[in-house]
């Protein structure tokens, strides 16, 4: 029988779960608990150490992440084998001084990225200083571990505007992304069972659930999305406005299908609208957690497509009946996100300057895709083909067989093109494709830099035979 009664003390200013975690990692590394031991149930934990059980599950999840724990399935959740890092023989050599940093900006035609020459430097350094002067607090202080009440309420307000949604505030938790908020939606309703996930899909995602042992059913792809599997997963993870990496909006009435099963089967739908507002033909389609009649979905939204990568904030809006389950969770203030920028986002949104900003940028990368796909279609027909969805921050050019992308877009970054592989996005790599971004560069230049793309697929064809 295994003895963890003394990982918490109750004299120990830290959090229970800080002390939880770092009593198990302490007692696997020093070899008190052997590779192999099977820990508690969780249950059975937060009893006998008189705490939650969701600071258990939280500690459990903590350490799976870190790989000190595997949780399989039926089973139970078991140490892993933690072998020490052998010493150095000597010190790494600094990089030579003659190479240039990388800069995370470079790359022509990389997909999925916002332009920061459209970014409102201006109104927002006026905004934070406003903010600054009356209150300063709000830059600092968190109040809520939900997140700045003000952004949260602004947020809401929004969704109704542009995505046809109403909820409160107090089902809105701010995150440090749209990754972290999916990371915590599937925390809080999988419990370690199964997920349904898009093919191609978010590859992030498919990393996610392989480390957390959770079985995966892979969505059949359709023309306008993932086709309704006979059985859902207890959770599916669904692109419905613009799928992701593909294009194609999932019809109204297959996304009232899904939820319709979800209800009937006590499973859960978790929407990911990731760049929902960019449609350059008639208005964004409303989420599919708009329809949501029964409180099976989760939504996840992100202030990184339509604002700026380097704020990185996004959100999590829940179903009413999960919000007390959720906020269970959170023994620390905040999910990781700024507190310096809730509150200058939100009186900019109050403002109307975000609104404002979304439609210039759509003016602009409207015009971009125009040209991105004129130019597309000077290319070979032998070579592949694209759908054109009018919508989205990239474009992926399906490759005709025997194409390989991973050796084409390893042979254009060597130019400078930052394109990617579609075969990435897919668990087995079966898709061919590359996913050409346009949002970042001048109308002018796509054509120029699409035929120079178009150069390099010309001659692996030519390699090839």
């Amino acid at each position: 029988m295994i003895d963890l009664s003394t990982l918490i003390k109750p004299d120990d200013p830290k959090p229970i779960y800080v002390q939880l975690v770092e009593g198990l990692r302490h007692a696997i590394t020093q070899g008190r608990l052997a590779v192999g031991t099977r820990l508690p149930a969780s249950r059975t934990l937060a009893h006998d150490l008189g705490v939650s059980r969701s600071t258990v599950i939280q500690s459990y999840d903590q350490l799976v992440a870190e790989g000190y724990i595997a949780s399989r399935p039926g089973s139970g959740v078991f140490v892993e084998d933690i072998t020490p890092l052998a010493a150095v023989p000597a010190p790494i050599a600094p990089l030579a001084t003659s190479q240039a940093p990388h800069s995370y900006t470079s790359g022509m035609l990389r997909p999925g990225e916002p332009d920061p020459a459209l970014f409102p430097t201006g109104v927002w350094a006026r905004t934070i200083a406003r903010v600054s002067r009356s209150t300063p607090e709000a830059l600092c202080i968190l109040n809520d571990p939900f997140g700045d009440d003000m952004l949260r309420a602004e947020i809401a307000n929004y969704l109704h505007r542009w995505r046809g949604m109403t909820c409160t505030p107090d089902q809105i938790l701010v995150t440090s992304g749209a990754r972290e908020a999916l990371e915590l939606g599937l925390d809080l309703v999988i419990d370690g069972q199964d997920i349904g996930l898009e093919s191609p899909g978010f590859s992030p995602l498919h990393r996610f659930a392989a480390v957390r042992h959770w079985p995966v059913r892979w969505l059949t792809p359709g023309q306008h999305g993932p086709e309704l599997p006979r059985d859902l997963a207890k959770v599916t993870v669904l692109t419905p406005s613009h799928q992701f990496p593909l294009g194609g909006t999932l019809p109204i009435a297959q996304r009232q299908a899904f939820l319709a099963q979800a209800q009937a089967q006590d499973a859960w739908i978790i929407e990911d609208d990731f760049d929902s507002e960019f449609r350059y033909a008639g208005q964004p389609v409303p989420a599919m957690a708009g329809l949501d009649q029964t409180g099976r979905c989760l939504y996840v939204g992100t202030f990184s497509k339509t604002f700026s990568h380097a704020i990185r904030l996004g959100y999590l809006v829940l179903p009413p009946a999960l919000v007390p389950h959720m906020r269970q969770r959170f023994v620390h203030p905040s999910a990781g996100a700024s507190v310096t920028a809730q509150r200058p986002l939100a009186h900019f949104m109050a403002d109307g300057q975000y609104d404002k900003h979304i439609r210039r940028a759509r003016r602009h990368y409207g015009e971009r895709y125009e040209a991105a796909v004129t130019a597309l279609a000077n290319w070979p027909k032998v070579w592949g083909r694209f759908r054109h969805h009018r919508a989205g921050m990239q474009i992926a050019f399906h490759l005709a067989e025997g194409i390989d992308d991973t050796q084409i877009c390893a042979t254009a970054a060597s130019e400078g093109f930052a394109v990617q592989p579609l075969s990435s996005n897919t668990p087995v790599g079966a898709a061919q494709g590359l996913l050409i971004g346009f949002c970042r560069t001048q109308p002018q230049d796509i054509a120029p830099q699409i035929a120079q793309l178009g150069q390099h697929i010309s001659a692996t064809q030519t390699r090839a035979f």
